[in-house]
């Protein structure tokens, strides 16, 4: 599991990006580099062309692409990979005459994983160089808070598990992702929640889901959830470990929250489903005959393309996993669904998508130390999964990583709003809305939790109340209006004290410049 985990984690430095972008404004957050440290960003533009050179040479070219992206970025006019890359000057204009690298790579197949594991290896001494000379940045006190952000973003983009730069972030490397000092109490505990959690009970009788596919399953039943696996000969044991760490899950989640538990249910209709398949066409068989989706060329799209979709009759989700060298994902997505839904529950519906989406996030990280749970809801949210990586990933999408990236955003004066997530479509969610959301609810559940319940409290009571005189539930911007007064602030208080408040928990730039 260890080899196959690091394996993931290499396959996740190198994300396949087509087309070499403009440099923008973007890759500095709209900051203005000082002198000599603009100088420094525009050299590492050669930092690029040596490694998207070494990777073309071992037929790395969608890796070796990604690499003059950035380069691109850094030095819009460098010379090497502008005819590397098959431009010519035109009229004081770079133009494209002929694509000079691939679009696909040129390896075998069985040696991606060894060919980009040694790509990593052989650029490291460039890049740790590069980091290097970006750190002398960050320890220097005498800089603007904005200039030496700005350059340990780009350092851990470049050495992401350079000692200082995990330092300076408060961070840690793990076999799948960047972890947090604000999550080490989950990170020493969660086992202990999983174990002290009911393993519920093996349901010998045939359900309807069985009836309605003609499929035989693994089933389980807790207090409050319903599993059914058909995996193949891993299927009981993995609805034992699921049904226990689902209901761990729930626990965690009404601690976090300081809502009361809703009574146990009395019969397996009213439980949550969940539900797992490794073989598409019985996944696409159980969408079609027991998802409750009303549109059947829907279910057909669902069932034949998705990696899971929510189900309605009953409540609930399924999921296509095919790999089965861990559970890994599946666990990431049971957290963010079961938060996701107790969010809902509070707030009468998906309106407060920011708060739901947060919250999930933050469970996903609390119980799994990730936040990969993506492949659940990719149509509604519109934030997809391409299963690669950046040739730059900096610490990607991880808990450290979406912390640095708003960190990033409230030091240059950027960071979204909550009027600017209330006011955002749910489809046009990209990572910068997950991240902003992501972190505005850690600082709920970290410094005003007790303000957080009553606000959840208070936002269900209304949402009942509504219901009963058969009114619309209350709207996004008047759920924000609710949370500041439940807060007692307006949202320049709020923005303004989540700004000081992430500053000082997600960094540290004193231990680099201490060297501690």
């Amino acid at each position: 599991m260890r080899k196959l985990a690091i394996a993931m984690l290499c396959a996740a430095l190198f994300l396949l990006l087509a087309q070499p972008r403009p440099a923008t404004a973007d890759n500095n957050f709209g900051i203005t580099p000082e002198k000599k440290l603009a100088k420094t960003l525009e050299e590492l533009a050669d930092v690029c062309f040596e490694c998207g050179d070494t990777a073309k040479g071992k037929g790395l070219y969608t890796y070796a692409r990604s690499y003059f992206n950035y380069g691109l970025m850094y030095d819009p006019d460098h010379k090497k990979i502008r005819k590397t890359m098959g431009y010519k000057k035109k009229k004081g204009e770079w133009i494209l005459e002929e694509d000079m690298v691939p679009l696909t790579d040129k390896i075998n197949e069985a040696k991606r994983d060894e060919l980009t594991r040694k790509l990593w290896i052989d650029t490291e001494t460039i890049r740790q160089k590069a980091a290097d000379e970006l750190l002398e940045f960050v320890k220097d006190s005498e800089l603007d808070l904005q200039q030496r952000m700005l350059a340990l973003w780009h350092a851990a983009r470049f050495d992401p598990n350079n000692r200082e730069v995990l330092k300076a972030t408060r961070s840690s490397t793990s076999e799948t992702s960047y972890r947090h000092q604000l999550d080490d109490q989950a990170d020493t505990n969660r086992i202990v929640w999983i174990q002290r959690a009911q393993k519920g009970e093996k349901i010998e009788e045939r359900t309807p889901y069985e009836t309605a596919t003609g499929m035989n399953m693994a089933k389980r039943r807790t207090d409050y959830l319903v599993v059914h696996v058909e995996i193949g000969e891993k299927s009981e044991p993995w609805a034992e470990a699921l049904s226990q760490y689902g209901e761990a899950c729930r626990t965690r989640i009404f601690e976090l929250l300081g809502t009361t538990q809703p009574k146990k249910p009395d019969e397996d209709p009213k439980r949550l489903h969940y539900s797992v398949f490794s073989d598409r066409e019985r996944f696409a068989r159980f969408v079609d005959k027991c998802s409750g989706i009303p549109d059947a060329s829907e279910r057909k799209v669902r069932g034949e393309q998705s990696g899971g979709t929510p189900v309605y009759n009953p409540y609930g989700a399924v999921w296509f996993y095919p790999r089965l060298e861990n559970d890994f994902g599946l666990r990431d997505g049971l957290a963010h669904d079961l938060a996701y839904k107790e969010i809902v529950r509070n707030t009468g519906g998906e309106q407060f998508y920011w708060l739901l989406r947060g919250f999930a996030y933050q469970v996903s990280t609390q119980m799994n130390g990730s936040i990969h749970s993506k492949f659940f809801a990719t149509k509604s949210t519109g934030v997809i999964d391409t299963g690669g990586a950046e040739a730059l990933p900096g610490f990607g999408d991880s808990p450290a990583g979406w912390r640095l990236m708003v960190g990033m955003e409230l030091a240059a004066g950027t960071a979204l709003t909550l009027t600017d997530l209330c006011k955002g479509r749910p489809q046009d969610y990209t990572n910068r809305e997950m991240a902003a959301a992501y972190c505005l609810t850690d600082y709920l559940l970290h410094e005003k939790k007790e303000k957080l319940a009553a606000f959840l409290d208070s936002a269900y009571k209304e949402f009942i109340a509504r219901y009963k005189e058969k009114k619309n539930p209350e709207d996004a911007l008047e759920l924000m209006n609710r949370l500041l007064e439940s807060l007692e602030m307006n949202e320049q208080e709020f923005m303004d004290a989540f700004r000081i408040w992430a500053l000082a928990n997600y960094f540290d730039l004193n231990s680099a410049e201490e060297g501690k």
